[in-house]
C-alpha cells in the first residue's frame, strides 16, 4: 500500500515546487472563463495541465482561489481524468485537490498504476502525510501488488 501513497503524492506536485525550483503550472484548453467576483477560473475542452514532468488531463478543470485571488483553495478536474508522471499513472471520473488540507480525492472508477501494481476503488482519498482511504461503493476495492525482487539473489549464478 505504501507504493500507492507515493503515487498519490505525485498528484500533490501540482502545487508544490519540484526539487526546490518554482516551476510554473501550464494549462491549455479550448476555453477559459474567469469570474473575478467569485475568484473562479474554469478551463473547458481537452484540458491539459503540466507541472514539471506531471501531466493532468480532463474535460474540465476548475480552480477556486482564496479571497485575495492569489492562493488556490481547491482544484476540481472532471471528465476522463488522467494523471501521468514518471512514477506512475492514474485515472478517474473526477479529481478534487485541496492544497490547504494537502488532500486529493479521486472519485468514480478510480485507478492508480505503478509498474505492475494496481489500486482500484470507487473513491480514493490520499493525504500528503501518507494516509490513504480507498472506498468501494458500487464494487469492492481491489489491490494487486507485485513484491519487489530481491537484489541479493535467488541463489542462482550469473
Amino acid at each position: 500500500m505504501r507504493k500507492f501513497v507515493f503515487l498519490l503524492l505525485l498528484l500533490f506536485s501540482f502545487s508544490a515546487p519540484v526539487r526546490g525550483e518554482n516551476l510554473p503550472i501550464v494549462i491549455e484548453s479550448q476555453k477559459l472563463t474567469y469570474n473575478e467576483k467569485e475568484r473562479v477560473a474554469v478551463y473547458i475542452g481537452n484540458v491539459i495541465a503540466q507541472h514539471g514532468k506531471t501531466t493532468l488531463r480532463g474535460d474540465k478543470l476548475t480552480i477556486y482561489f482564496d479571497s485575495s485571488g492569489k492562493e488556490i483553495r481547491k482544484i476540481v478536474v472532471e471528465g476522463n481524468v488522467s494523471v501521468e508522471d514518471p512514477r506512475g499513472r492514474g485515472r478517474c471520473d473526477k479529481l478534487i485537490y485541496y492544497p490547504y488540507q494537502e488532500k486529493v480525492v479521486l472519485v468514480g472508477n478510480a485507478k492508480l498504476v505503478q509498474d505492475k501494481n494496481v489500486l482500484i476503488g470507487d473513491k480514493i482519498v490520499a493525504y500528503r502525510d501518507g494516509r490513504v482511504e480507498v472506498i468501494g461503493q458500487k464494487r469492492k476495492v481491489k489491490t494487486v501488488i507485485f513484491p519487489k525482487e530481491s537484489l541479493g539473489g535467488s541463489g542462482k549464478g550469473p
